[in-house]
């Protein structure tokens, strides 16, 4: 499917006037400079009532402009009118369903199985990807084919989708990830189908951080990840998130450790690691650090997430 017009798609509401509202990225040509075909993009978005913030992740997906697209979603069996909005996007949707699942893994692991592109994505109901992200990718993909993973920057936002501060991808580094010092953006994580079929796609294992878990697996089978400066999605912060959630943080500190050290328990030696491993990201940028934790403190009450 080509990406629709901004036409094309539902009005949106009257209140709102950015991005992906009242704009969409300009359409790209049907074929990419060199004459090739842009490679098909296929995005999952799991959703469990996320209605308030779903319209705006469908809308950021479909305005990219871009030639060979398919969105995928799937809903956990939501009950706060997300159906609803679901039926007014269907016409651009490659497949939807709405069934009570496993969680947001199981969900990915059975969007992905519709999904036939060559290069993958999954965006979160309450995040969204930023205009021209889909043809950054492809360019990054298209350019070297021994590339699996491409990681760029992003946005954390206020619940009302208000951009905040920058929050950055690093490079690959299998050790700095073991003690907590490589940290990948994930709305602005692709991979290549290829390299998700060989990882096995997402453990079904409970955890809250399976694309940490996706991340490592990956790694595991030799995937080769690249690291690119361009700002390309936001991952917006509320109460109702996961990763924001108050309930939920020891444990996804508890399972974030265990996808880091492969299931074993921390040595001393790990714990000195990883606080030496942070101190000295930190003090490469101590600025950029402070400002993300002032964030924290406006939109969530507390100093980390």
């Amino acid at each position: 499917m080509r990406s629709p017009t901004l036409l094309d798609l539902p009005p949106p509401p009257d209140s709102v006037t950015v991005w992906p509202w009242t704009r969409g990225s300009p359409a790209l040509p049907e074929v990419m400079p060199d004459g090739r075909d842009w490679p098909l993009i296929s995005i999952v978005t799991p959703s469990f009532n996320q209605g308030r913030y779903l319209e705006q992740a469908l809308r950021s997906v479909l305005l990219q402009g871009y030639p060979r697209l398919e969105l995928i979603v799937i809903d956990g069996g939501s009950t706060d009118g997300t159906i609803e909005l679901i039926k007014k996007y269907e016409p651009w949707l490659k497949h939807w369903v709405s069934q009570p699942d496993g969680g947001p893994a199981d969900a990915l692991n059975k969007g992905f199985r519709y999904a036939s592109g060559e290069i993958l994505g999954f965006l979160n109901a309450d995040d969204f990807y930023l205009a021209g992200c889909f043809a950054r990718v492809a360019r990054e993909f298209s350019a070297d084919p021994a590339i699996d993973v491409v990681s760029g920057h992003g946005y954390f936002a206020k619940a009302s989708g208000e951009l905040g501060m920058a929050t950055f991808s690093d490079a690959w580094n299998p050790r700095r990830f073991r003690y907590g010092a490589c940290v990948l953006v994930q709305p602005a994580t692709f991979f290549r189908r290829a390299a998700f079929a060989r990882a096995g796609g997402f453990r079904r294992s409970g955890s809250l951080c399976w694309d940490m878990e996706l991340w490592a697996d990956m790694a595991r089978i030799g995937a080769k990840f690249r690291a690119i400066d361009a700002f390309m999605a936001v991952f917006r912060l509320h109460g109702g998130s996961i990763t924001a959630s108050s309930e939920h943080r020891r444990r996804r500190r508890a399972d974030a450790e265990a996808v880091r050290l492969a299931g074993r328990a921390p040595s001393i030696p790990d714990r000195l690691l990883h606080y030496l491993y942070r101190i000295v990201k930190f003090s490469v940028h101590p600025g950029r650090t402070l400002r993300q934790r002032a964030f924290f403190v406006s939109t969530l009450k507390r100093w980390s997430l």
